[in-house]
């Protein structure tokens, strides 16, 4: 459902996203976040499919009726790390 997901879990980690949790695995939120996204539109998340702010905003107009406002900010969060990981890799 996620295109290079382990390259992208790396990716955050290394830029110290889960650097200080305590309880929960921010990078394996991040990763299911990304799944939730993919789910709800029917569609793998890929490169392509993400890879600046207007595809954010893209998918964002597509499943705000569908989720709460706090998830739909947790989605973003993880959508913009895949975008920074697609614009720094050049994939």
């Amino acid at each position: 459902m996620i295109q290079h997901e382990k390259q992208y879990l790396e990716f955050i980690q290394k830029r110290g996203v889960g650097a200080n949790d305590h309880v929960a695995s921010s990078p394996d939120s991040y990763i299911s976040y990304l799944r939730s996204v993919a789910t709800l539109i029917g569609q793998e998340i890929t490169p392509s499919l993400l890879k600046s702010e207007e595809d954010i905003n893209n998918i964002v107009q597509k499943i705000t009726s569908q989720r709460e406002p706090k998830t739909i900010r947790n989605y973003c969060s993880a959508m913009r790390r895949y975008v920074e990981f697609v614009l720094e890799l050049k994939l």
